[in-house]
C-alpha cells in the first residue's frame, strides 16, 4: 500500500467525515472503498450481488407474502400466544 496526499473541497471533507463515521471506519479506508467501487475493484459488492442472486427462486412454490405471513402467524394473537405457551 502506498501513502499519498490529496486536496479536498470543504464539502468533500464534510461528506467523507460523515460517511466514514457512519460506517465506523477511518477516512483513509473510506477513500479506498470509494476508489475501489469507482474502479470496479469492489469485490464486496460482487459478493453481495451473488448472495442475493443465489436466493432467487428459493420460495417460488410458496404463497405470496401476505398469505404466507397469515398462515405463519395463525388466526390471531390468542392462537399465537397459545402456541408459544404464553397463554392457556
Amino acid at each position: 500500500m502506498r501513502r499519498t496526499q490529496i486536496s479536498l473541497t470543504d464539502e468533500q471533507e464534510r461528506l467523507l467525515t460523515e460517511r466514514a463515521a457512519a460506517a465506523g471506519i477511518g477516512k483513509a479506508e473510506m477513500i479506498r472503498r470509494i476508489l475501489d467501487q469507482a474502479f470496479g475493484l469492489d469485490d464486496r459488492l460482487e459478493a453481495r450481488r451473488q448472495a442475493i442472486l443465489s436466493t432467487v427462486g428459493t420460495f417460488a412454490d410458496e404463497d405470496d407474502w401476505p398469505t404466507w405471513l397469515d398462515r405463519a402467524r395463525g388466526d390471531n394473537l390468542e392462537d399465537r400466544l397459545s402456541r408459544l405457551r404464553l397463554r392457556s
